[in-house]
């Protein structure tokens, strides 16, 4: 004895309106509910009617790298000299301010240290620099060792 097929449940079609009804498979079952509850159009033309002018996002995520990179032409970092595969970077640290006044062709060495911030140790009065999780060496190592920290 088989089982019930589950009630099929109401959707419409995104492209004309249409209720959809689920597809019996080659071998004559029914489409199933997890595959039918993903389908969004009745039919492929419906899809393509559906997909016509779609997709197409206003505003790039990476638009502002990639036009500095063709804005700048030089091949030697402006810091150091060094010659070779070069970096852009942006004054105002803001990538999608493009203008000529902002830019500076970088190595990618010195456009990191651009971007390192110096970071000390968060225990009032200490002033090392930072190993990890804030803290400086000492005070690390006192804290795994779960010496109250402070």
């Amino acid at each position: 004895m088989g089982r019930k097929a589950k009630p099929t449940p109401l959707k419409f079609c995104m492209s004309c309106g249409e209720q959809l009804e689920r597809m019996r498979e080659k071998d004559g079952d029914l489409e199933s509910l997890l595959h039918f509850s993903r389908r969004k159009f009745c039919s492929r033309e419906c899809m393509a009617d559906g997909f016509r002018g779609r997709w197409r996002p206003v505003v790039q995520t990476h638009q502002g790298r990639y036009r500095a990179r063709s804005i700048m032409k030089s091949d030697s970092c402006s810091d150091c000299k060094r010659q070779g595969r070069m970096d852009v970077h942006h004054i105002n640290e803001n990538p999608l301010d493009n203008s000529p006044q902002n830019l500076v062709v970088l190595c990618r060495s010195c456009h990191l240290k651009r971007h390192k911030q110096e970071r000390f140790c968060n225990v009032p009065n200490c002033g090392r620099k930072h190993k990890g999780h804030g803290l400086c060496d000492m005070h690390l190592q006192r804290k795994r060792r779960g010496v109250p920290v402070s």
